[in-house]
């Protein structure tokens, strides 16, 4: 996959070449170009997620290079930013009505900026072997399931409704299998304790013998019986009733099932994991569920985090489901920045699982190859995303704003590359006589 590229449409060399550099410490592939007739021939090429503009160019302005692109790609057009002065915020708010997708004010800080981009631009650079997200709670979960794949202790996973439990036991039960390879097969067998009645949820688990009740008709073998070796996931055990939690005590502590109507013992060796969005402590303090069988099955409690408190793997997410949703169909449709701008300032109270279904939604009932909240079913009311730019509260000269900024990454590649002028230079895109001369004149030790 290449790098994700932005193009740069910006006439001031001071301000075009310090966007370029600080793009290419943040891994962006950057094409700058310095007026409207250069931008129309850069579009000509190829397709750029975003496109990052001034809004006053030598040969044109804003409405020009919408319009460009606008004749260009149609419904399809990559996301346009204008960066404007106190003096054009007007033309640009006119501008981003009129199809442009957000602007920012000059002076910006260029942190701030970065992390917009991020947002604006599509999912570019993402590694395989990440599953729950960026977050730090997302990866804090990554690297614990890492650790107790080999450990043998029950797993409790508790979270909310729609908050990913059966994903996470499926990727502790592959990290388990990924352990064993050149083994036998381990297998997974996954109960839903809300979805059967008491009575039957028994037999489910412990198997029966034919003609031990009404309507046993033959052998059934138990989802114990079924995960010897291997991983048994009973989800919401929470609704498990009592008279089953005491028999399900029983097998852990023996290691034994007995089939329903049978007097023979058999020995299983299952991995237990168990879930629930019940809150267990205090249904141990109510009655509704035994307290030596809640110490025998958390073993290792594992607690997932609401989609609302952790935002940054909301763009992440949905990012990598409409992915999902177009190796599916065969389609090539993207999502649109607005989307993670509104999805951000949402509750989600069913969480990953209620995110889905709003992008599945909006994808099939998207109009062109854009993926849009528009299109999601939900109001674009209430808490509204702000396309207010980020502008410092004391603005200081752009001069020395960007003066200041190019000194900062300046010395920070310096710093990376171990003080080679050489890497350093190539890392980003000037010749070493340029980099030896921003040393000097910025005073950066090497």
């Amino acid at each position: 996959m290449t790098d994700p590229a932005v193009l740069v449409v910006e006439d001031d060399p001071i301000m075009g070449e310090s966007l370029q550099q600080r793009l290419r410490l943040e891994y962006y592939t950057v094409e700058w170009v310095r007026d409207l007739a250069e931008a129309c021939a850069a579009l000509q090429t190829r397709l750029y997620p975003l496109v990052l503009s001034d809004i006053r160019l030598p040969d044109g302005d804003g409405g020009s290079m919408l319009a460009t692109m606008m004749q260009r790609y149609g419904g399809c057009c990559p996301p346009l930013v204008f960066m404007t002065g106190y003096g054009s915020v007007e033309q640009a708010v006119r501008l981003v009505r009129e199809g442009a997708w957000d602007y920012i004010q000059k002076p910006f800080d260029v942190d701030a900026l970065m992390q917009r981009i991020r947002e604006w631009m599509l999912p570019g650079v993402q590694t395989s072997d990440v599953w729950f997200g960026i977050s730090p709670a997302a990866q804090a979960l990554e690297r614990l399931i890492d650790r107790i794949a080999a450990l043998d202790l029950p797993v409790l996973i508790q979270g909310e409704s729609g908050t990913g439990k059966e994903v996470v036991a499926q990727h502790i039960h592959a990290r388990m299998a990924a352990n064993h390879a050149g083994k036998r097969a381990l297998p997974m067998v996954a109960v839903n304790c809300a979805a059967i009645h008491g009575g039957l949820l028994e037999s489910e688990l412990f198997g029966h013998e034919s003609g031990a009740f009404t309507g046993a008709h033959k052998r059934h073998i138990g989802v114990f019986e079924q995960a010897d070796g291997g991983v048994l996931f009973l989800d919401e055990i929470g609704d498990m009733p009592l008279a089953v939690q005491a028999k399900l005590l029983r097998v852990l502590q023996d290691g034994q099932v007995r089939r329903i109507g049978s007097e023979k013992n058999v020995h299983v060796s299952v991995r237990l994991v168990c879930a629930t969005h019940k809150p267990l402590d205090k249904m141990v303090d109510a009655g509704t569920f035994r307290q030596d069988l809640l110490f025998r099955i958390s073993g290792v409690p594992i607690h997932l985090t609401p989609l609302r408190e952790r935002a940054d793997d909301i763009a992440w997410l949905a990012h990598r489901h409409v992915e999902a949703l177009n190796a599916k169909t065969g389609q090539s449709k993207r999502l649109d920045p607005r989307f993670v701008a509104w999805a951000k300032v949402q509750p989600w109270e069913g969480n990953v699982r209620e995110l889905f279904a709003v992008l599945d939604r909006a994808y099939h009932f998207a109009t062109d190859c854009w993926v849009r909240w528009e299109q999601s079913g939900l109001p674009c009311s209430g808490n509204t995303p702000s396309h207010a730019p980020h502008a410092h509260k004391a603005p200081v000269p752009l001069g020395d704003y960007l003066a200041q900024a190019e000194r900062d990454y300046l010395a920070q590649a310096v710093s990376e590359r171990g003080g080679k002028m050489a890497e350093t230079a190539e890392l980003l895109g000037i010749s070493r006589k340029t980099l030896w001369e921003k040393l000097k004149r910025y005073k950066i030790a090497t």
